[in-house]
This record gives structure tokens, C-alpha cells and sequence, in this order.
């Protein structure tokens, strides 16, 4: 942003040099470098908007003067598990018969991220029922969406947030016995991708909802460890299921609810803000 303002000032400084103050024999390089100037700024400009392109959508959502100021945050993370082409789901704790990815919603570290949220007019979201274990999570409320991309920045800097996946890992596999602890005291992981959905109307929380997820791959760091998946790909139990690509995009797998959010764990592309 500096160095194009800089280079518009001294545009504007050639172009001023040009009409008004210099010779006859100058005023048509000086021109030319005026243009050049104005040439390398429209270049730098188009591949500014080429580069957010995957935002130009969010930015209208956001800054249209008829909408209503307040919108629901989620930033969360999942994983994708995947043995012999079957993807590892477990039971959702708030949807009945319904399995989903292992993963959850970041948290943020209080109090040193309060102040920052505050600022920003980010307030916890309670439309949900929270508990103990819902503390510090990023399903927020924004009260002024203009205001969202000072928030993503902050959340993209990822200082005064969780930024390792391994918690709901741990408390979704290795707390509720599904893996040993034994074998699996932390486990690699790997950013494959990052999805956001565009700014919509929540019917069923009635506000207007941004939803942003991370997809991590497992990357298991001895044969002790893949060797367990696959003994856990054999074993069938009601806090898990195996499922295909094509049962996750049909919604369904024998009779179990697959939940709308698991087609993410597909994601690849990686965004910048």
C-alpha cells in the first residue's frame, strides 16, 4: 500500500514537472514516464484484485449499505482421515444420529485476545446453549460486519488464538478411548486447505452467518500409529463410522445422517487475505 502511494505521488509530481515546468524537449519524456508510472500502478491494481479475487464477494457482503450490521462468525477446523478410501466420522454431540469430521471451533486465548475482540465489537455468540466446553470460542457475534476483515486479519496473524488442531483430536479420539493414548501422544498434521462460505442468511439462527474451516491431514508419525487406524477401520462402534466420498455427498451411510459441513474436508485451495 505504501510503495503505490509513493508511486502515485511521484506520478503526480512528474506530470506537474511536465506541464508546468519544464522545457519543451523534456515535456514529451516526462510525459512518457508519467504514463510508464501510471502503467506499472494499474498492473500492480489488477493483480491486487486477481489476488482477492476469492474475496471480492466477501467485500460486497460486507460494505452493501442496505444490510444489517451484525453477523455470526465461525472459524473452525477439521480433519481429513482417510484409510483404504473410507473417511473416519464421529458421533455429533449436538445432532442426533448425525456423524461429522473430527474437529471443532478454534478458541481464542482470553484475556489477552479480549481486548482486541472487543475493539472490533466481536462478543460471544450464545444462541447455542454454552458450557464450560464452549468457552473461548470463535462463534462470535460481530456487531458491525464492515469490520470482519480487521477481525480475519487478526484471526489469520493467529497470535491470540489456538492455532494447533491436536485438542479436538485428543478429545474426540484419544479421551474417549477410540485411539490408545499410548500410541498416539501427538500426532503430525498437515494444512491441506481453507474454505470460506460466502455471507448467508442462517435460517435456523436467523442472522446473517460468515463460516470459515481449515482442513488438516493426519500425518501419523509411526507404523504403531497407521497400523491402529487400520485395526479401528475394521472395528465397528456407534461413536464412529467409515464412510465414502459418495455417501458423504448423498448426506447418508446406512441408515446414519452424515452432516452438511463433512463435503469440506475436501477442500484443497489455500486463500490469502
Amino acid at each position: 500500500m505504501v510503495k503505490t502511494i509513493l508511486q502515485v505521488l511521484f506520478g503526480v509530481i512528474v506530470l506537474i514537472w511536465a506541464q508546468w515546468f519544464s522545457t519543451d524537449n523534456l515535456k514529451t519524456e516526462l510525459f512518457g514516464l508519467a504514463i510508464g508510472i501510471g502503467g506499472a500502478i494499474l498492473i500492480e491494481f489488477l493483480y491486487l484484485i486477481y489476488k482477492q479475487r476469492s474475496f471480492l464477494k466477501l467485500y460486497w457482503a460486507c460494505f452493501k449499505p442496505w444490510a444489517k450490521p451484525e453477523i455470526r462468525l465461525t472459524l473452525a477446523y477439521l480433519y481429513n482421515i482417510e484409510v483404504n478410501g473410507r473417511y473416519l466420522l464421529v458421533k455429533s454431540n449436538r445432532i442426533t444420529n448425525t456423524y461429522q469430521p473430527v474437529g471443532g471451533v478454534y478458541k481464542y486465548f482470553s484475556p489477552e485476545a479480549k481486548n482486541d475482540l472487543d475493539a472490533m465489537g466481536a462478543i460471544t455468540d450464545t444462541k447455542i446453549g454454552n458450557d464450560d466446553t464452549s468457552e473461548f470460542d470463535l462463534r462470535l457475534n460481530l456487531q458491525d460486519r464492515k469490520q470482519l476483515f480487521k477481525f480475519l486479519k487478526w484471526f489469520f496473524e493467529g497470535d491470540e488464538r489456538e492455532n494447533c488442531p491436536w485438542r479436538e483430536f485428543y478429545e474426540e479420539l484419544i479421551e474417549p478411548n477410540i485411539l490408545p493414548a499410548d500410541k498416539f501422544p501427538y500426532i503430525h498434521h498437515q494444512l491441506v486447505g481453507q474454505h470460506f462460505e460466502s455471507i448467508h442468511w442462517d435460517k435456523f439462527f436467523h442472522v446473517d452467518t460468515f463460516k470459515y474451516v481449515d482442513v488438516f491431514k493426519a500425518r501419523f508419525i509411526n507404523e504403531g500409529q497407521v497400523n491402529e487406524l487400520k485395526r479401528l477401520r475394521t472395528t465397528k462402534s456407534e461413536e464412529y463410522i467409515w464412510v465414502t466420498a459418495e455417501e458423504i455427498k448423498q448426506g447418508k451411510s446406512n441408515g446414519y445422517l452424515i452432516a452438511e459441513h463433512t463435503y469440506k474436508i475436501f477442500k484443497t485451495n489455500k486463500i490469502k487475505l
